[in-house]
């Protein structure tokens, strides 16, 4: 169960500090390239809106806490 938690609070703190995004789009569009912040799926019946900066986030947050999953697999008994 420690495992559990462990993993979504590594998800769930990558998906929280998800700056990065933010600063890439603000040079991008600061040196007159598109915005990686626009529309990309766009679902209106169902309320879902995502840019590519936030499937960037969910794919961070998810690859962390799968590692983290990972990682933390007990090994064979000694």
């Amino acid at each position: 169960m420690a495992r559990f938690f462990l993993s979504l609070a590594a998800g769930l703190g990558t998906a929280w500090c998800r700056d990065d995004p933010r600063v890439l789009d603000l040079y991008l569009t600061g040196h007159g390239m598109g915005t990686i912040s626009g529309p990309l799926v766009d679902w209106p019946p169902l309320g879902v809106h995502l840019s590519l900066a936030d499937l960037l986030m969910l794919a961070a947050a998810a690859l962390a806490a799968g590692l983290t999953w990972r990682r933390l697999t007990p090994g064979p008994p000694k």
